[in-house]
């Protein structure tokens, strides 16, 4: 898998709406960060996504398992800086940019979507999805990014430190193969047989392990044994009970 933005230009290049493009775009006024509320979350989601979408049931499965493993943290270790709401909206909006386009870059356009609406905070997982925890230097060298719009990922990427936050997205993502709750080797095995064997997808699975870890550390046992009751769960429709909140 290769990143491409829309600069590359030709016939086949993929358009963006103006405020989206990643090629050359010009940074927003600073503003005022909101927290969202889950219950927010799920009615931005509801707007930007049809029930039968595949994204959209995949989401709320991220969410679910990036639910359950903060509750977990926190039962193990009450005094962990976590907050569960931020957790459930960064995972549940990981992917809303795929409402604008399925493209390669969908977790920045999903970034710039919510930092538009003074949500940047909501957005973090759209961005902790897509760089894993890659550096700059990594983002470059493994995509046909260029500098410039690398750097300018990095300078939102605010904390610019990865948090636990950021590992349980990451995990999460990585525990949903389409709309089924699977193990992490699963996921990756998908990945390779969608997309082709890549550095880029092969340096994605070693992260998603390492977060993996250190979630396990947290919780003194691993991942694997907290998710393995939800392993095989499949959510082909938008939830009811959630779609309504």
């Amino acid at each position: 898998m290769v990143l491409r933005s829309s600069s590359a230009g030709g016939a086949g290049a993929r358009r963006f709406p103006p405020d989206l493009d990643p090629s050359g775009m010009a940074d927003p006024p600073s503003l005022q960060c909101r927290a969202m509320k889950p219950d927010q979350a799920r009615r931005f989601l509801a707007r930007r996504g049809n029930p039968g979408e595949a994204w959209v049931a995949h989401s709320f499965q991220v969410a679910k398992v990036a639910d359950r493993l903060g509750r977990a943290l926190l039962q193990q270790q009450p005094d962990l800086d976590l907050d569960l709401d931020r957790v459930y909206v960064q995972a549940l909006l990981h992917d809303v940019g795929r409402s604008v386009a399925h493209s390669p870059l969908h977790g920045w356009t999903g970034f710039v979507l919510l930092r538009a609406r003074g949500e940047s905070d909501a957005g973090r997982g759209c961005l902790a999805h897509w760089l894993k925890g890659r550096n700059r230097r990594e983002m470059v060298a493994t995509s046909d990014l260029s500098q410039g719009f690398v750097d300018r990922v990095f300078q939102s990427w605010q904390p610019d430190r990865w948090t636990l936050t950021d590992s349980l997205v990451s995990v999460a993502d990585s525990s949903v193969a389409n709309t089924t709750i699977v193990p992490l080797a699963q996921r990756h095995a998908d990945l390779y047989r969608r997309y082709g064997d890549s550095r880029w997808l092969r340096r994605a699975e070693e992260l998603a392990l390492e977060h993996s870890q250190e979630i396990g550390q947290h919780l003194g046992r691993p991942v694997d044994s907290l998710l393995a009751p939800l392993y095989g769960q499949n959510l082909s429709l938008w939830p009811d009970s959630q779609s309504s909140a």
